[in-house]
């Protein structure tokens, strides 16, 4: 039983009453269209009650730290940086890797679906997190994140009725109407619950764990279904832990705006989710003084991206929600990086490749490779491994790594230029730390001059972005201007995609 396309509505809301707030609305309506047209600046300005200057000024700011994108003139969706937050959230959180478990292995073993629900206070309705979907003819698979109100379903009248029973005073966010019904399904799509159980997660969530009748569920699994849902509640109320301040810093590149703060605090809550302790106060961590950390986790907390429980800081349900929506996502670094690339075409007219290391696999392949506008270039080969020791994408690489590892390297030769000692590839990887890139002149491709800049995802290099010159232009190439633009695009590449762990060291990062 496939769900019928909904619509990711949300009710309108007065306008926020604090600057993070308005940001937090203005978050929360990209993600809503992630699949959808992009917003125009007038569209969402009426949307969320707002001037166009001041959604204008929100937008402009939130694209300068990618977290929307310009997708047309005037037109913005999500951007990379607040996908690869989301990302981190819905790999890291051990309340949706449990559930997962859990779940799919109820619905395999009932042929019926299992389904993780969550109230969200930001929307007086609640959203499906996770649905276990039974190896059946016959399925059913709400979108995950998409709103449901309160009196649709059992779901919805289940927690209505725990609402009732357990009343909290700040239940739902000032000013907060209900959501609409869904478009393209009404109730009688949604399969009947067999059983249901909500619990309170310490934190601060309120979950429901479910199970759905699509027909023919076997008498067994009905009568145990009850103490099968508390079982799993009780399992996932155990899955959170406490991490603290040491091995995890927001990554600071020096911009106090309030788009960088709000970052910050979710840098934090994606990457550590499941309980983060700040021994040193989020203002030293925030980087601001404390009047600014007040304002910031207040808004934070009332607009339910976080919740706080002493000095531990948790995800919220409308964090949850935003990581739900774009949870079925394929998540690609070097596509998130592509604009990043894209301009450093743009501004260079050379061929551009993106490599990537694997320190698992101790791999590096080029993972895209943009063409420059200038008549003549190379043409490189992408998904295949590249030599560490030829050529200055892997020497950028190779430059950062343990001594040992580039000395245990079988020096293979491609052409007569290419490094077959061990003594001179090590004063050549020494020179490149010191500078910060790597040239390869004719050691890989006959005839090409080529220029790296390692690029370090929190702290540890992770590949490398290259430049692929003909020789015979090299004279002529501006090489202080170049590598300066890949400087530049390097520090991006590793801003993007980092979590603020400091367990890995970086020897140098390119930027002297």
């Amino acid at each position: 039983m496939p769900n019928a396309p909904t619509e990711n509505a949300a009710p309108k809301a007065p306008a926020a009453t604090s600057s993070h707030g308005r940001l937090i609305e203005v978050l929360d309506a990209l993600v809503r269209r992630a699949d959808g047209e992009a917003w125009g600046v007038r569209e969402l300005a009426s949307d969320l009650g707002e001037s166009r200057s001041t959604i204008n000024r929100i937008l402009v700011a939130l694209v300068d730290r990618d977290f929307a994108v310009e997708d047309g003139v005037g037109k913005y969706r999500v951007g990379p940086r607040f996908r690869v937050l989301m990302h981190a959230l819905n790999h890291r959180s051990r309340l949706l890797e449990r559930a997962r478990h859990l779940l799919d292995g109820l619905a395999e073993g009932a042929k019926q679906a299992a389904l993780l629900s969550v109230y969200a206070p930001h929307l007086n309705g609640y959203y499906v997190l996770h649905c276990g979907e039974a190896p059946a003819t016959l399925f059913f698979r709400p979108k995950s994140g998409n709103p449901f109100p309160l009196e649709f379903g059992d779901i919805g009248r289940a927690f209505s009725e725990y609402l009732r029973q357990h009343p909290s005073s700040d239940e739902i966010s000032p000013g907060q109407s209900s959501i609409e019904p869904p478009q393209g399904i009404s109730e009688t799509e949604f399969p009947p619950a067999v059983s249901m159980v909500v619990r309170q997660l310490a934190p601060g969530l309120l979950i429901l764990v479910s199970l759905h009748d699509l027909g023919s569920i076997d008498a067994k699994v009905r009568d145990s279904a009850r103490a099968t849902l508390n079982e799993i509640a009780d399992r996932l109320s155990q899955e959170f832990g406490v991490s603290d301040s040491f091995g995890r810093e927001v990554i600071n590149d020096g911009d106090s705006s309030i788009v960088a703060r709000l970052e910050g605090l979710l840098q934090l809550a994606c990457a550590e989710p499941n309980g983060y302790r700040c021994r040193l106060g989020m203002a030293a961590q925030l980087q601001c003084n404390a009047a600014t950390a007040k304002k910031i986790i207040g808004s934070a907390t009332l607009e339910r991206l976080i919740h706080i429980d002493g000095q531990v800081i948790y995800p919220g349900a409308r964090l949850y929600q935003w990581a739900a929506l774009l949870s079925n996502e394929t998540y690609s670094p070097v596509k998130l990086c592509k604009a990043i690339v894209d301009a450093l075409v743009k501004e260079t007219g050379e061929t551009i490749a993106y490599l990537s290391f694997d320190g698992a696999t101790s791999k590096a392949q080029f993972l895209e490779v943009i063409q420059g506008w200038r008549p003549i270039h190379y043409k490189l080969e992408t998904g295949v491994d590249v030599p560490l020791h030829a050529g200055g994408a892997g020497k950028a690489v190779l430059a950062h790594l343990p001594a040992d590892f580039a000395d245990g390297l079988k020096l293979e030769r491609f052409t007569e230029a290419t490094i077959t000692s061990h003594s001179k590839l090590r004063a050549d990887l020494q020179s490149i730390r010191d500078r910060g890139w790597s040239v390869g002149d004719g050691e890989r491709v006959l005839g090409a001059f080529g220029i790296g800049v390692p690029f370090f995802i929190d702290g540890q290099v992770a590949g490398s972005i290259s430049a692929t010159i003909p020789q015979y232009r090299k004279e002529d190439c501006d090489v202080p201007s170049l590598v300066e633009n890949m400087k530049l695009a390097s520090r991006r590449i590793g801003h993007l995609l980092s979590l603020g762990e400091t367990g890995g060291i970086a020897h140098g990062s390119g930027d002297d």
